[in-house]
């Protein structure tokens, strides 16, 4: 019977870099979960106060003239209901003493709820003067139980102004994570008041209640014909929350997408780790194959290493997860934001995911390591193992090769097909091809690594001297284990500048057509206003600049008139963020964009003959800019057109975000200011338009979700970190008689240590020049694709970011070879003796 052959396993401490990683990915995984898991909690417990005190949730259709009827339908009946009540979809500003303002969500109480019933403090309202406001409302408008709010009469129903005081407070959502819409308790008493004549009750959506003890879902399961659904209350909130979260695919989307990098990262740095371990084993297998071990034997060797580390770093990840998604909850119950701790979502997905992804992703990274090390010849145990200089592309090579010019030609054809409105696919091929043809780049990595690390050897040999060289010359020695390392650091980097490219060049396209659309901040329009309403809303803190002006229409064969701005060019360089349409508006011009121009039926270059002021015809010549929202004359244009009879107008220009002009003041302060001067004294009919709003939302929603993919994309760059700390560190060991050797010649441990120093910066080096490379064309692809269809896309490079990435690049490199020059340095020249492994 055959002996056995004993195969020991690896030290885990030469795969505790490739635990790291898997930790950190699957601990992703488990966050991501996990927040998903918080958010659809959040949004069920405030779909739940919708249906605060309902058993079932109705909907009935409506006719037109019941829309539009002015007296109520009767509510609906159910057998086996003891109450119905309309289901609120309104909202109600509340104003207070304090001058705080709200807008509230409306939501109905049950009929015959009185008393202290689900309230925190006070009483029900119970006089159409009273009201039960919710703690998130309560605080949002600085009241408490015994003040007063009012509902202004510009925002009331009846055209009058109420008065209430406030008699209860009732809870707040529990569980509201991501915080809560701040709600008022409609009741019957104050319905009328709070919601007009109709009280609410002209809609197709109905609650009820059934008598305790009684099975609503029975209730529902009899109720339900003609036309008429009835669902209960748990169905109708799970229902609600689902369709929130459909408007969140997007954003599940891009989240999606950054768990792939994240597990791509991992799955890269961890199949780097087991072929440098497995090359640095080949002796010690082949000697197994020599002494009787099988190739299923060695097999089993790779296979229970990955399993092994698989499992361990994913379990690690998992519970890590959880602990800090754990922490967070604390931590914001601790600053308040939460009233208290909540406990972790605990399921079955949050558990599973992140330990089924960190084990597959290993063992599908030990696929490659696993085939080379089964080739292992029983001869290579009697002779060194020099390393492998390979000639010409080989298999691999023109793999790689191959699916960089598919990955690209799919991208290409993606981003055309995105651009001519085929969006979803177009989307979907340029993806594709970014990650088929970043996996040839890695694929080809092993070929191009020798002759670009030369040449940046060669410049750094002039510098760092003998080091250098010594580095330069490791790094071509072995292309294999370089390439591991440069993989790791390229991920990071291309990530990196990708969405720097990206964003940049989506603010600046985004920023370009709204300055297009809409250059002037905002335009005040009103039948009549004050001569200095000018001045007032310059007087508005947080504005730059208001200039006043005038309007008019004019009939130009279109089915509506068009609506003519007068402004001067100076005034255009004043208040636009597009002061070069100044040296287009000339006499006799009138200058609008092409969307305004197509939906009059007018050209550009074409000449219109309108009725002047003084009945004769005047020649106004079509001049398109760009997709300008609004049609400019100059004053002396408008006058002929329409002489005195034209309504003012004020173009005014917001202060810079930043400035000290605009300290503490948000868009929304200037818009809040603006709509309470205009509808004060002197005023009629007046209107104001805030393209300026529309422009600073875009840059804030743009600022946030850069922040937010720039937390993302931490994880991603602290695993290609570790990667190279890694690749390194093992490189060290496998040296060890090379390192022992230098030591016996006389080089000084210094020296040791910047080998290993510049041996890292220069594969960083190389690594972030591809990085940047890469991480530019898939930026400018990707946005093209994403935004390509809808606006003109302005390719910008942010070279202050993209030089930023390369220096942390470098500092990187630099930084992960401290740990394996210090293991280098402190190399014992006898060790040039001894065996290595």
């Amino acid at each position: 019977m055959a002996r056995r052959v004993p195969v020991k396993l690896t030290p885990l401490r030469r795969h505790l870099a490739a635990v790291v990683t898997i930790a950190l990915s699957c601990a992703f995984v488990a966050v991501m979960v996990l927040a998903g898991n918080l958010m659809q909690a959040s949004l069920r417990s405030q779909a739940s106060q919708q249906y605060e005190g309902a058993d079932l949730a109705i909907e009935r259709p409506m006719t037109d003239e019941q829309w539009s009827s002015q007296t109520p339908p009767a509510p609906p009946e159910i057998e086996g209901a003891d109450a119905v009540w309309p289901q609120l979809m309104d909202y109600i500003q509340l104003d207070s003493a304090t001058g705080s303002s709200a807008v509230l969500s409306a939501s109905m109480r049950p009929p015959g709820a009185s008393g202290q019933d689900g309230l925190s403090e006070g009483t029900a309202a119970s006089s159409a003067s009273e009201v039960v406001l919710d703690e998130n409302a309560a605080e949002a408008l600085e009241v408490a139980v015994g003040d007063a709010v009012v509902l202004p009469a510009d925002h009331s129903a009846s055209g009058a102004e109420h008065r209430f005081t406030v008699v209860g407070i009732a809870p707040a959502p529990t569980g509201a994570v991501f915080g809560g819409t701040p709600q008022i308790l409609v009741s019957e008493a104050n319905a009328e008041a709070l919601l007009g004549p109709t009280a609410g009750a002209i809609t197709d959506r109905w609650l009820a209640s059934v008598p305790a003890g009684t099975d609503p879902a029975t209730v529902a399961a009899q109720a339900a014909g003609d036309g008429t659904t009835v669902r209960t209350v748990d169905e109708a909130e799970e229902e609600s929350a689902s369709q929130i979260m459909r408007g969140f695919g997007a954003l599940a989307m891009m989240l999606a997408v950054f768990v792939v990098i994240a597990l791509f990262t991992s799955a890269v740095v961890i199949a780097n780790t087991f072929a440098v371990t497995v090359a640095q084993r080949t002796r010690s297998l082949a000697l197994l194959r020599t002494l009787g071990a099988t190739r299923s034997q060695v097999r089993g060797v790779v296979l229970r290493e990955s399993l092994t580390v698989g499992v361990i770093g994913a379990v690690l990840g998992m519970l890590g997860g959880h602990l800090l998604t754990q922490a967070a909850l604390a931590a914001a119950a601790g600053l308040g934001w939460l009233d208290g701790v909540l406990l972790v979502p605990l399921g079955l997905w949050s558990v599973a995911l992140p330990v089924l992804a960190g084990v597959a992703i290993t063992l599908a990274a030990s696929l490659a390591p696993m085939r080379s090390a089964t080739r292992v010849a029983p001869l290579q145990a009697l002779r060194p193992a020099p390393p492998v200089l390979r000639r010409g592309l080989g298999i691999r090579g023109m793999l790689g090769l191959i699916g960089v010019a598919a990955g690209i030609a799919i991208m290409v054809a993606g981003t055309v097909l995105a651009v001519n409105q085929v969006a979803s696919l177009g989307i979907l091929l340029a993806l594709a091809g970014g990650v088929i043809s970043f996996s040839g780049v890695l694929l080809t990595l092993v070929i191009i690594t020798r002759p670009l690390s030369a040449i940046v050897g060669r410049i750094i040999s002039r510098v760092g001297g003998l080091p250098a060289r010594i580095a330069s010359a490791n790094v071509a020695r072995n292309p294999r284990r370089s390439a591991a390392t440069i993989a790791a650091l390229l991920i990071g980097t291309t990530l990196m500048t990708m969405m720097a490219v990206g964003a940049r060049t989506a603010e600046e396209t985004l920023t370009s057509e709204l300055d297009s659309r809409r250059p002037i901040d905002m335009v005040v329009s009103a039948a009549d206003m004050p001569q200095d309403a000018a001045a007032q809303i310059m007087a508005i803190r947080g504005m730059d600049t208001a200039i006043a002006s005038a309007r008019g229409d004019i009939e130009v064969g279109s089915t509506e008139p068009m609506t003519l701005y007068s402004a001067t060019p100076e005034t255009v360089r004043e208040v636009s963020h597009r002061p070069e349409m100044a040296d287009e508006l000339v006499d006799g011009v009138v200058l609008l964009g092409q969307e305004r121009a197509e939906s009059f039926g007018v050209t550009d270059g074409q000449v219109l003959s309108v009725d002047g002021a003084d009945g004769s015809p005047y020649e106004l010549r079509v001049q398109i800019d760009a997709n300008l929202q609004m049609s400019l004359v100059t004053p002396s244009t408008l006058e002929q057109l329409h002489g005195d009879e034209t309504s003012p107008v004020v173009l005014a220009d917001f202060a810079d975000p930043g400035t000290p002009a605009r300290e503490g003041v948000a868009a929304l302060d200037l818009v809040d200011a603006v709509n309470e001067q205009i509808n004060g004294n002197g005023y009629s009919e007046a209107s104001a338009d805030f393209g300026g709003m529309e422009r600073e939302s875009y840059g804030q929603i743009l600022t946030i979700l850069l922040g937010i993919t720039v937390g993302l994309l931490a994880v991603a760059v602290l695993v290609a970190l570790v990667g190279v700390a890694n690749t390194l560190s093992l490189g060290v060991i496998e040296r060890t008689g090379e390192n022992a050797l230098l030591r016996a010649l006389g080089t000084t441990r210094g020296q040791m240590r910047a080998m290993l120093g510049w041996e890292g910066m220069l594969l960083a080096l190389v690594g972030a020049v591809l990085g940047i490379v890469l991480g530019s064309a898939y930026g400018v692809l990707g946005i093209e694709a994403l935004l390509g269809s809808a606006y003109p896309v302005s390719i910008t490079i942010p070279w202050a970011q993209v030089g930023l990435v390369l220096v942390l690049a470098v500092l990187a490199g630099g930084l992960a070879s401290v740990l394996p020059g210090r293991t280098a340095a402190r190399t014992a020249p006898a060790a040039a003796l001894a065996a290595n492994e």
